[in-house]
């Protein structure tokens, strides 16, 4: 009888590949789903990585991304004639710039920076011979391009180059001269993003009008205009509560609360009960701070302009509802601040507000919160956004004046503001975007400029994405770099 036959068990085991082992276009590919430093990173792993990381398709990608994260025109940088370094630098500056930050200093010490450029403007003449003083200016976002205004009503549009050591013509890409000279600038980007709108608010104090005025501009054409699209009048002497949000301008003005959308030219009234000093605009809700505290009033029905429906007044069925959570946390409220960034128009990002007070303590400090939207509308009584608190931070005693805080700004996962603490220095405060509630958060308060006492005031804005910081003062402009473009 023969022996039953045994089988040996065979296992296969599937061999496993290392990273250095896949092929350079899935390399490639892992790295689409990487943050810019973290590609950096991946260069001390091997060589085979470290050629990996070197490939232009990888920065080409990163700092696309890096565009799409911060609604930056992609025509913003020439990357088919950027090398790799400069590449590599545009994408991650974000990054390093918020580190550049969180670098341990004194409060009183001053932010080093790594390259200081200065022109002095050249602009058309008028028949007088003066061009005039610098008035405004904002610095767009990627810190390429800088748009000016002059107290002679001249709009000018200026390009800073990409690099901190490209060559600034002191001539600009376009010029115009206003009907009146704004008192206000806004930004925000086009809707395709391969240009920018400027929002100018101007008074005509003779005709008791304030003129508003959006214009738009493609830089990287070969022959930029800056063409107006958008026009409204509003029948007052002066216009300080307003605020900037996608496609729309909202503003309060004697008890009345209107929003203009500038691209279908629609409005909307609404009656509000209390005096507004400051205002942040949800998609559906307006939040307004007034002597009582928070106030939250709902966006109205737009209807074309100069039909009778857009002049309705739309009359709050109840009282529109008020909140103290956000500030109930302070000693002492100084003030709600609600001077959002007016560039960002993804609903993606995170809608800010800020109030800042006294704590028990004496510390001055900001209470942030996050307006969040209530799904399905919510009950007809509430509000269709709600604010909440997400904690709070404390800001140096001997740096803090709230009356010349900045708007907020936004670059990859911080939040900024900047401040003045006498007519020449200026203070920044960096802190993570809150996407959990805690008591309290920590936030990094820095010395970022200053110049010498006797220079009678100055003009100045900043942008996080680039680490670049724009300043005027008779009869120079300063760009100014934080960032080596090689490291």
């Amino acid at each position: 009888m023969n022996p039953p036959k045994t089988f040996e068990k065979v296992v296969y085991i599937k061999p496993s590949l290392t990273l250095n082992e896949f092929p350079m276009d899935t390399l490639i590919h892992i790295q689409s789903f990487m943050e810019p430093l973290d590609i950096i990173a991946l260069r001390q792993c091997s060589k085979i990585m470290a050629s990996a990381t070197a490939h232009r398709t990888v920065w080409f990608d990163a700092l696309r991304r890096v565009c799409v994260a911060q609604e930056v025109s992609i025509l913003t940088f020439p990357m088919e004639n950027m090398s790799l370094r400069d590449l590599e630098h545009a994408a991650t500056s974000p990054a390093r710039f918020i580190a550049h930050l969180s670098k341990q200093r004194e409060t009183e010490e001053i932010i080093p920076a790594l390259s200081t450029r200065i022109f002095q403007p050249r602009l058309p003449r008028p028949l007088t011979g003066i061009s005039g003083d610098i008035s405004r200016m904002r610095l767009i976002p990627g810190g390429r391009y800088l748009v000016t205004t002059s107290n002679l009503a001249r709009m000018s549009v200026w390009d800073l180059g990409h690099r901190p050591a490209a060559i600034i013509k002191p001539y600009p890409l376009v010029s115009i001269v206003l009907s009146f000279q704004p008192s206000e600038l806004l930004i925000q980007p086009t809707e395709d993003h391969s240009g920018f709108r400027i929002l100018t608010i101007s008074v005509a104090a003779n005709a008791n009008l304030v003129d508003v005025t959006v214009y738009e501009i493609y830089p990287a054409t070969e022959e930029p205009t800056l063409q107006q699209i958008a026009n409204h009048s509003i029948f007052a002497s002066n216009l300080r509560v307003y605020a900037l949000t996608p496609n729309r301008f909202t503003y309060y003005h004697n008890f009345l609360l209107t929003t203009w959308d500038f691209t279908e030219n629609t409005a909307g009234i609404v009656h509000v009960y209390q005096p507004l000093w400051t205002i942040t605009v949800a998609p559906t809700t307006v939040i307004g701070h007034c002597d009582d505290g928070i106030v939250m009033v709902e966006v109205p029905p737009l209807h074309p302009v100069g039909t009778p429906a857009a002049g309705v007044v739309v009359e709050p069925v109840s009282p529109s509802p008020m909140v103290s959570h956000t500030h109930d946390v302070f000693a002492e409220f100084i003030d709600l601040h609600m001077a959002p960034t007016d560039w960002h128009t993804s609903p993606s990002i995170p809608l800010v507000m800020d109030v800042f007070g006294r704590l028990e303590d004496g510390f001055p400090a900001y209470a942030r919160s996050l307006l969040h939207e209530i799904p399905g509308g919510g009950h007809p009584d509430l509000p269709s956004a709600f604010p909440i608190l997400m904690g709070i931070s404390r800001v140096p005693h001997e740096t803090f004046d709230a009356d010349f805080c900045g708007r907020l700004q936004l670059a990859n996962t911080h939040l900024f503001r900047t401040w003045a603490t006498s007519p020449t220095e200026l203070m920044i405060n960096m802190a993570r975007v809150p996407y959990r509630r805690q008591i309290e958060f920590e936030s990094k308060t820095s010395y970022l400029w200053g110049l010498p006492n006797n220079v009678q005031g100055f003009l100045y804005d900043l942008d996080p994405m680039s680490g670049r910081f724009v300043t005027w003062t008779t009869p120079d402009i300063r760009v100014v770099d934080f960032l080596l473009p090689h490291f």
